[in-house]
């Protein structure tokens, strides 16, 4: 039974370990509890006197009572005391926790500090992360096109919200990242543009990649929100940047 609940307390996280021993303790404690209801009074004495041995041995290291000084100070009585076995194997027990760890995580190795555990948890859930995002499938980019669904416009407009205000502001009229509500554009202003920004960011002005944040989908409908910003013209808009976006349908007509 002991070695069984050793293996498990190995093989544990330290948060199953806590429950696992809260339990087994709380389990005891019970079973005490139940076994001195059914005993006879005779044993239940017995026992009583028993565990009043072990407790006395646990802090004083006799069952025997402690031997007096003969000194009195108001009633008060000095007695000769050793240190409780409970402290001192305690002690002894903190210092080869102490050689153990040493060894296993700095001398040898065998087991990983909290930054390298970190570091295995963060690629971890980067490849999960990875794994989600090629599950929800690809979108020919080649034929992209803004989307006008109501429902699709609103989930892009949530994602603008929890991701883009930062730098674009709330309404689009730009804060450290340009407006979006001119007619201006840096990277381009199609839905295929904005999406390639998105998707790919710009790292030289502080815009990360969000191909590994949003799904194809999600991006999608980001733009497809931010081309429903145009001609907003919100107050404490930043002045237009980039070059003035002209539809490659529009149709120029010359006099």
């Amino acid at each position: 039974m002991i070695a069984v609940v050793m293996l498990m307390l190995l093989f544990a996280s330290s948060m199953e370990t806590a429950l696992l021993l809260t339990g087994l303790l709380t389990i005891l404690a019970v079973l005490i509890v139940l076994i001195s209801l059914i005993l006879p009074e005779e044993d239940r004495e017995r026992m009583a006197r028993t565990f009043a041995q072990i407790r006395r041995y646990l802090l004083t290291g006799s069952t025997a009572r402690a031997e007096e000084f003969d000194h009195d100070f108001d009633g008060i009585r000095e007695l000769d005391n050793r240190i409780p076995p409970w402290f001192s194997t305690l002690f002894i027990a903190t210092v080869l926790f102490a050689a153990v760890y040493m060894l296993d995580y700095h001398v040898f190795g065998s087991s990983k500090l909290m930054i390298a555990e970190y570091q295995d948890e963060v690629a971890a859930a980067d490849v999960q992360r990875r794994v989600f995002l090629a599950a929800q499938g690809t979108i020919d980019e080649n034929a992209l096109v803004a989307l006008d669904d109501p429902q699709a416009l609103k989930r892009g407009g949530e994602e603008y919200a929890k991701y883009c205000v930062s730098c674009h502001g709330n309404r689009g009229e730009g804060i450290v990242g340009p407006n979006l509500t001119d007619r201006y554009w840096i990277h381009g202003g199609s839905i295929k543009n904005i999406y390639t920004t998105i998707k790919q960011g710009v790292p030289a002005k502080g815009m990360i990649s969000w191909q590994l944040v949003f799904t194809p989908k999600q991006m999608q409908e980001i733009g497809s929100f931010v081309l429903t910003l145009q001609g907003t013209n919100p107050v404490n808009g930043k002045k237009p940047e980039g070059t003035l976006y002209v539809p490659p349908d529009t149709v120029k007509v010359t006099s």
